[in-house]
């Protein structure tokens, strides 16, 4: 593509009135290039000037350029513009999808679970008890397997009942749940500022309205939060108090107090997402025992068995035990009994200590290898499988996902996790990036802290050798594009 295409002067003819302003910029853009009206090659007008053109925020604009970038209808490259690519080099880019170092994916790295869930399934299907699986149990699992799993949750800080914990297709089925039980299409609701793109989907398709709370370095700050709680009038607070998503802080047990006493002063519910807390030796004490009849506990196992074990917790109240019941029946009738029976058969056994045990040993391994790289990161005592990296006052996260990008690396954008339109500076690093640990080739003066911008030659050659003692990325990362 000529990078130094002519501007289009581009302006939408029509943009719908319903539904989020940047979707309509992009399905404008989209319905034009189908039309002819736009040519590969052809630069787009820069954002603000869009901005002003359609009495749009600059933030608008920026995202709806994003998720056209996303959809492959546009290419963003830094310092140049953005530019309307044709369909066939976006099919062909597709095809080499399967090529690109993905470091944007939160994924446990692979271990022995394929082995261990492949002995245990073969266990299962030999043996007479298979039968009662293969009929329908209660909405919430299997009464057996929802003592077990709740036993092995509790600790001297947090006793959990089974009464009220429900089996869930993954994290997310479970957070949905918890969604539906407290608020209806329209309301707000509290999240960090930077929160789990995950919980910004099923808001979007839920039609919640998010308010961003500012954070520090251990996550949601409570003056914040209370200030958001007396201006706004939420009463709904979504967290994740342990390695949160994409920040990885963690809070302290005042921290968590403290949260637990606004919630109970402004008559908040909160649902508390704990997907990462196995990382921890001595899981830290969650919201949902400082606060439990106002806090929905959500665990998985998919962090720290494999991501395709679809199997969540969701702990609620006492007194939405029928609601969620209700619910689940509506949603999905019940959660596959064989898998509530893998999870208990591993518990039972110790292979889900084992897995636990191995996750918690490499992520601690590639977390010092990123730290040796960027010392400047943020500092986990108990690491999980990404890190946060802190960029130079001079560079914008957009720019730097945009470089990797182009170097075949995948880093996740400020827009999956933005609430709002602030800039992180920072951006995540997942660290579980499949592939031998001791290729990893990381030039360890790949990222500066100082010193003047970087010119655009130089950023694409950080990105291009961005993961270089890491393993994280082919041997002989992508060179120099010609006339950059």
């Amino acid at each position: 593509m000529n990078l130094d295409g002519r501007f289009s002067g581009w302006r939408p003819r029509h943009l719908a009135s319903e539904g989020p302003r940047y979707l309509a910029l992009v399905n404008a853009l989209e319905q034009d290039i189908a039309d002819g009206r736009l040519s590969d090659g052809d630069r787009l007008p820069p954002h603000r000037d869009l901005a002003r053109e359609l009495s749009l925020s600059v933030g608008t604009v920026s995202k709806a350029y994003q998720v056209a970038e996303q959809r492959g209808i546009v290419s963003g490259h830094v310092g140049q513009g953005t530019f309307v690519r044709r369909r066939s080099a976006a099919r062909a880019e597709a095809a080499t999808e399967h090529e690109l170092v993905n470091l944007a994916l939160n994924m446990p790295a692979e271990g022995n679970e394929a082995q261990i869930l492949s002995a245990l399934s073969g266990e299962v299907v030999r043996e007479r008890d298979l039968a009662p699986l293969l009929r329908y149990p209660p909405h919430g699992g299997i009464w057996k397997h929802r003592e077990i799993v709740a036993a092995s949750l509790s600790d001297k800080s947090f006793a959990i009942d089974p009464a009220r914990l429900f089996l869930c297709n993954g994290a997310q089925h479970a957070i949905d749940i918890a969604l539906r039980l407290v608020a209806k299409p329209g309301d707000s609701m509290l999240v960090d500022a930077f929160t789990y793109s995950g919980f910004k989907a099923i808001a979007a398709a839920s039609h919640f309205t998010l308010l961003p709370v500012e954070m520090d370095e251990e996550g949601m700050d409570p003056a914040a939060l209370e200030q958001a709680c007396r201006g706004s009038g939420a009463r709904v607070l979504y967290c994740m108090p342990t390695l949160q998503s994409p920040t990885a802080r963690t809070m302290s047990l005042p921290r968590r107090r403290r949260i637990a006493e606004l919630a109970e002063e402004f008559d908040l519910t909160v649902i508390e997402d704990d997907v990462q807390g196995f990382f921890f030796t001595e899981r830290p004490v969650p919201i949902a025992s400082l606060a439990p009849r106002r806090t929905f506990y959500v665990t998985s196992y998919s962090k720290c068995i494999a991501p395709g074990f679809r199997l969540g917790t969701l702990t609620v109240p006492t007194a939405h035990i029928a609601q969620a019941e209700l619910l689940l029946h509506a949603s999905t009738w019940f959660v596959a009994p064989m898998l509530g029976e893998a999870v208990v058969r591993l518990i039972e056994n110790g292979k889900q200590d084992e897995l636990v045990r191995e996750r918690r040993r490499e992520a601690l391994e590639r977390y010092r290898v990123f730290m040796d790289i960027f010392p400047k990161a943020a500092r986990l005592q108990f690491p999980g499988f990404f890190g946060w990296l802190p960029l130079p006052q001079e560079w914008s996260a957009d720019q730097l996902a945009a470089a990797a990008r182009g170097h075949g690396i995948l880093v996740t954008p400020p827009i999956a996790s933005a609430v709002g339109q602030a800039d992180p500076g920072a951006i995540r690093i997942c660290l579980a990036r499949e592939g031998p640990y001791k290729t990893l080739t990381f030039a360890s003066d790949s990222i500066r802290y100082h010193g003047s911008p970087p010119s655009k030659r130089r950023l694409r050659r950080i990105a291009g050798r961005y993961m270089a003692k890491c393993q994280w990325v082919p041997a002989d990362p992508p060179g120099e594009r010609r006339g950059s």
